[in-house]
């Protein structure tokens, strides 16, 4: 009988300890009754929240060169449109990160913390920009942010809902995103190519299709 108490005890042990590691614990310690597929798990969360951070420093990016293209001194409206169209999808991305928290029951605490500076600038785009370095770095961005949703779905192997969040509709976009900078920049390089003589005409032409068609 002694043998059986603690076989029992030791199997209510294990099940405490996997529903914990989903969450599935309430706040006084007893069991919430839920299933642990239908709770999160930290390591998931966790990689979720480090990544807003990484939305929004690529929305702030963003943000930074569509106001350089908008100057009097630039006045360049197609770039300017398309980065800070750019801006608003990488915040809608964070935005959708921190809905998806809330829905899971993931406290929103002061553990997420945005402190930007001037010092967050690459090099880059402090200097004058060009209308292919804009692109080129933006496509840099573009596949660095990418990479890093590659390892919150890995993260977020465990917990399916979460790395489905990331894989359909974000990482699609993302996908989508590098396939049109990738084919920016080379159509641009292929008008230099056409009229080297004159490259702010191609910056006009460029940036004239980009108005009216988008990128």
């Amino acid at each position: 009988m002694a043998r059986f108490l603690l076989a029992t005890v030791v199997i209510l042990g294990c099940v405490a300890n996997l529903e914990a590691s989903f969450n599935c614990i309430g706040t006084n310690g007893d069991a919430t009754g839920f299933p642990k597929e239908v709770c999160y798990t930290e390591k998931c969360t966790k990689a979720i929240k480090d990544h807003i951070k990484f939305e929004f420093e690529a929305a702030f990016l963003y943000m930074h060169m569509g106001a350089y293209f908008a100057q009097d001194t630039v006045a360049r409206p197609g770039m300017t449109k398309f980065m800070l169209e750019s801006a608003s999808e990488e915040r809608s991305h964070a935005i959708l990160m921190l809905d998806y928290l809330n829905k899971r029951g993931v406290a929103i605490s002061q553990d997420l913390q945005f402190n930007f500076s001037e010092a967050d600038i690459p090099a880059e785009h402090k200097k004058a920009l060009t209308m292919l370095v804009a692109l080129e770095a933006a496509l840099k961005m573009e596949i660095s942010v990418t990479n890093k949703i590659h390892n919150v779905v890995k993260e977020c192997e465990h917990d399916y809902h979460g790395a489905d969040v990331f894989t359909n509709p974000i990482l699609d976009e993302q996908h989508e995103g590098i396939r049109k900078l990738q084919g920016a920049v080379q159509e641009y390089k292929n008008l230099v190519h056409g009229h080297s003589e004159s490259v702010a005409m191609v910056d006009f032409i460029f940036d004239q299709k980009i108005l009216k068609e988008s990128l």
